[in-house]
C-alpha cells in the first residue's frame, strides 16, 4: 500500500488539552501530507507526550480535532487508530514468548489475523536470527526492534514514536537512524517522533516541528527555521579587548565570552573576515576563528529559551 502524497496522512486542528487547571495543549495544528520522517521536539513538560497520547487516541482532547488519513479520532476511534503505529519509551511484551508469537498476539490484539507479515517485518528490523529466542532474553536494542515490527503491524501509514533511540548503544542508535527514513520513504509512511538527541534529529529528519509551552512555535526544516546569521567562534589572546572591538563594529547581534580566550559572536552576512581583520588591526592576536549557520541548538535554545534536554 503506498499511500498519494496528496492524501492528508494527519491532520491536527486546535488541538486543546487541560488536566484541571493546567493546559498541557493550547490549540495546536499540524497537517502532515508528504510521506517522510518528522520530528517533534520540546523540552520537558512542553506537551510532547501528550500530543502523542492525543493523536493515537489514548487521551481524549478537551477541545479540537484529530484526523488520520480523513477519519476523526473521537468519532470513530476504532477506524482511526487502524492506521496508526505506535512505539512508546517502554512497550510492554511477554517475557515467556518468542519475538514471533509477541508478534502474532500483538497481531491478533488488532484484528489482523494471524501471523501474516510477521516474517517480513522480523527480517526488516533484524531480528529473523532472533525470531524463535524467548523476548525476556533480548537486549534492550533488540526489544526496542521487536517495538518498531509491532507498530508495522498492518502497515499503517502514521508511526508515532516517543524516543525511538533511548538506551540504546551506538551501534543500536546507527540502526534505528537508518531504519526511519527507509521505513518512510519507502512505503509512503509518515514517521512523527521524538528525541532529545540532536544529531539523529538532523540526519534523519525531512521537517521538524518545536513544541513549546502546548504551542508550537515553530516548523520546517533546520534551513528554514535558520537564522540568516552566521555564529563565529573566536580564540584570541585578549578577550576583553575583542570584545570592546567587535561591539563597536555595525550589524552584530550578539557576543558572548564562552572562555578565558575564547568568544562567541553572532551577525548576519559572512563576518568572520571583517572580524578577523579588525582583531589583528587592533593588536590583538587570533589563534583560531571559525563561522558555522546556525545549529539545531542554536535554533532550539533561541524558541525555547531552554537547552535541548529542556535544562
Amino acid at each position: 500500500m503506498v499511500l498519494a502524497v496528496e492524501k492528508e496522512i494527519l491532520r491536527v486542528s486546535g488541538l486543546v488539552k487541560r488536566f484541571g487547571r493546567v493546559e498541557a495543549l493550547k490549540g495546536i495544528d499540524i497537517s502532515l501530507t508528504r510521506p517522510g520522517v518528522y520530528g517533534f521536539l520540546g523540552p520537558n513538560g512542553a506537551g510532547k507526550t501528550t500530543a502523542f497520547k492525543v493523536i493515537t487516541g489514548l487521551l481524549r482532547p478537551t477541545s479540537g480535532s484529530v484526523g488520520i488519513c480523513g477519519v476523526d479520532i473521537r468519532a470513530n476511534t476504532r477506524d482511526a487508530v487502524r492506521n496508526i503505529g505506535i512505539l512508546f519509551d517502554s512497550p510492554a511484551y511477554y517475557p515467556y514468548l518468542s519475538g514471533r508469537d509477541n508478534l502474532e498476539v500483538f497481531a491478533r490484539w488488532s484484528g489482523l489475523g494471524g501471523a501474516a507479515g510477521t516474517e517480513e517485518l522480523l527480517r526488516k528490523t533484524g531480528l529473523e536470527k532472533a525470531a524463535d529466542k524467548k523476548v525476556g532474553e533480548y537486549s534492550w536494542g533488540m526489544k526496542r526492534r521487536l517495538g518498531i515490527a509491532a507498530a508495522l503491524l498492518g502497515d499503517p501509514p502514521l508511526i508515532i514514536m516517543d524516543e525511538p533511540t533511548n538506551g540504546l548503544d551506538p551501534a543500536g542508535i546507527a540502526e534505528i537512524k537508518r531504519l526511519m527514513p527507509e521505513l518512510a520513504h519507502e512505503r509512503g509512511r509518515v514517521i512523527l517522533f521524538s528525541s532529545h538527541r540532536m544529531d539523529e534529529v538532523d540526519q534523519v529528519c525531512d521537517s521538524l516541528m518545536i513544541i513549546n509551552g502546548g504551542v508550537i512555535v515553530a516548523s520546517g526544516t533546520t534551513e528554514e527555521l535558520s537564522r540568516a546569521e552566521r555564529v563565529v567562534e573566536i580564540t584570541c589572546s585578549d578577550a576583553e579587548k575583542a570584545v570592546n572591538i567587535i561591539s563597536g563594529m555595525s550589524g552584530i547581534d550578539k557576543i558572548e565570552r564562552t572562555g578565558a580566550d575564547r568568544l562567541r559572536v553572532r551577525a548576519p552576512g559572512s563576518p568572520a573576515g571583517a572580524i578577523n581583520g579588525a582583531l589583528v588591526e587592533a593588536g590583538i592576536e587570533v589563534s583560531r576563528i571559525a563561522e558555522s549557520k546556525e545549529s539545531l541548538e542554536d535554533i532550539f535554545f533561541r524558541l525555547t529559551g531552554t537547552g535541548f534536554n529542556g535544562e
